[in-house]
C-alpha cells in the first residue's frame, strides 16, 4: 500500500505541537511533584501506628490502583460536579486525578524501599553509637534511594505519557492537539508520527539523565 507522506504539515503546525508539548511537560511535573509528596505521606502513614490509619489507606491504595486512569479523570471531570456541585477546569482536574493514582503507585514505591532495608543493619549502626539521623543519613537513606529510584523513574515516565489522557476533558497536551490538527489537515500519520518523535525526545534524554544520577551515586557510596 502506498501512502505521499508530506511532513511539510508537521513544520507548519511545529508551534502549535510545541505549545502542546510545553503543556504536557508542565502538567507532568506538577503532577510529579504533587504525587510524589502524597505518596510520602501515604507511605509514612500506613507504617504509623495510629488506629485504623493502615486499613483506610490501604483500602485506598488499591482502590485507586484497580481503577483504570482515564475511568477516574472522567468521574472527576463530570461526575463530581453532579454530586457536589464542585466544578474544576480540565486543567486542574487532570492534575489531581493524575496526582492521586500515581501517588498510589509511589507509595508503594516508597513503602517497599523503605521495608527492604534488613533491620539488622540498622542495629548495627545504632550499636556503634550512630544517632537515628545518622543511621538515616548513612545507611537507610542511601540504600533505599538505591532501591526506589528505578523504580520511581519509571513511574515518572508513566506519568508524563499518563498526561495524553487529558485530551480527553480537553486539555490542549501534545497528543489532543496532534488529533486536533490532523483531523484538520487529514494528515494523522505524519502528526501523530512526530507526537512520537517529541516524547521521544523528551523522555530519552530525561532516561539518560536518571541513568547518570544513579551512576553516580552508586559510585559515591559502594565505591
Amino acid at each position: 500500500m502506498e501512502y505521499d507522506w508530506n511532513f511539510a504539515i508537521v513544520w507548519d503546525y511545529r508551534m502549535v505541537l510545541l505549545r502542546g508539548l510545553g503543556q504536557t511537560v508542565l502538567l507532568a511535573g506538577i503532577t510529579i511533584v504533587l504525587s510524589t509528596i502524597l505518596g510520602l505521606v501515604l507511605a509514612t502513614l500506613r507504617d504509623s501506628r495510629i488506629p485504623l490509619v493502615y486499613p483506610v489507606l490501604s483500602t485506598f491504595v488499591s482502590v485507586v490502583r484497580a481503577v483504570p486512569v482515564l475511568v477516574l479523570l472522567v468521574w472527576m471531570y463530570y461526575c463530581l460536579p453532579i454530586l457536589t456541585g464542585l466544578k474544576m477546569n480540565g486543567f486542574t482536574t487532570v492534575t489531581i486525578a493524575l496526582s492521586i493514582y500515581s501517588a498510589a503507585f509511589y507509595s508503594e514505591i516508597f513503602r517497599g524501599g523503605i521495608r527492604s532495608i534488613d533491620r539488622g543493619m540498622i542495629e548495627a549502626g545504632q550499636s556503634v553509637g550512630m544517632t537515628r539521623g545518622q543511621v538515616f543519613q548513612r545507611i537507610v537513606g542511601p540504600l533505599a534511594f538505591q532501591r526506589i529510584f528505578p523504580p520511581f523513574v519509571n513511574q515518572c515516565i508513566l506519568v508524563l505519557k499518563n498526561t495524553t489522557l487529558a485530551g480527553y476533558v480537553a486539555v490542549p497536551e501534545l497528543l489532543y492537539l496532534g488529533q486536533q490538527i490532523s483531523v484538520r489537515t487529514f494528515r494523522p500519520l505524519e502528526l501523530l508520527t512526530a507526537v512520537a518523535v517529541l516524547f521521544i525526545v523528551t523522555i530519552v534524554p530525561l532516561t539518560l539523565l536518571a541513568e547518570h544520577i544513579e551512576k553516580t551515586f552508586h559510585n559515591k557510596y559502594y565505591r
